[in-house]
């Protein structure tokens, strides 16, 4: 179970990553880095000089991308070299910034004593590309993990590589004018959903959540927020 701080960030757009088109083994694709709140287009790119990017392929080969800014989202360049589930991963550390009188500032309250409100922001996505029922969790900081089930999915909310439970699940299907709460994750941090009839995804998962800082951070919380892509 997270910290007090473990309510949902009030946050209305989503970032997720994704192949434009469906990957196969030697042709050119593009993954692009999606954000905004009309899944799955999107809105307006991220900060692409903050982003870690790349891709884990079947074998666990990882090929690191360089993420450029494009018109309304981030992209970059790959070419499969095998058939099988890729991961696609990206990690966003946009830093820490403190609310001061004289507006929003850089670092923590080491830098800007008079701040009111200091935070850190982390965000990460994983995309399922390719045939396949889930993965393993690649190893991040936080992450979405899921499994394909008879009748939808069971995605689990991973800290630090250990379940959180307690918070929010999100899904967002294409064309949906809003998101649908799947539910709180259990203590193992697991979630089940079922798909509504006759949809064929692609499908978001996505968890936004703030916990207490560290002790002796420079910082009050961090804001959490991760995504997971599915489709079928």
């Amino acid at each position: 179970m997270l910290g007090a701080f473990g309510s949902a960030v009030a946050l209305c757009h989503y970032t997720w990553v994704a192949p434009t088109a469906a990957l196969e083994a030697g042709k050119p694709s593009i993954i692009q880095i999606s954000h905004g709140h009309k899944f799955p287009v999107s809105e307006e790119a991220i900060n692409a000089a903050q982003v870690d990017l790349y891709v884990l392929a079947p074998s666990g080969a990882k090929t690191k991308l360089v993420a450029a800014k494009a018109a309304g989202s981030v992209t970059a360049p790959f070419q499969a070299k095998e058939a099988g589930l890729h991961r696609i991963v990206m990690v966003q550390d946009r830093g820490i910034t403190s609310r001061t009188p004289q507006g929003v500032k850089q670092g923590g309250r080491d830098r800007n004593p008079s701040a009111t409100q200091a935070s850190r922001t982390f965000r990460t996505a994983v995309s399922y590309a390719g045939s396949g029922k889930g993965a393993k969790p690649v190893g991040l900081e936080l992450e979405l993990v899921g499994e394909r089930t008879a009748t939808g999915w069971q995605v689990q909310l991973l800290k630090n590589g250990k379940p959180a439970g307690g918070v929010a699940i999100e899904v967002f299907l294409p064309g949906a004018a809003k998101t649908t709460e799947v539910g709180k994750t259990s203590a193992d941090g697991k979630v089940s959903w079922q798909a509504p009839a006759g949809s064929k995804g692609p499908a978001l998962f996505s968890a936004m959540f703030k916990d207490p800082a560290p002790a002796g951070a420079s910082y009050d919380a961090v804001n959490y927020e991760t995504s997971l892509y599915v489709s079928w």
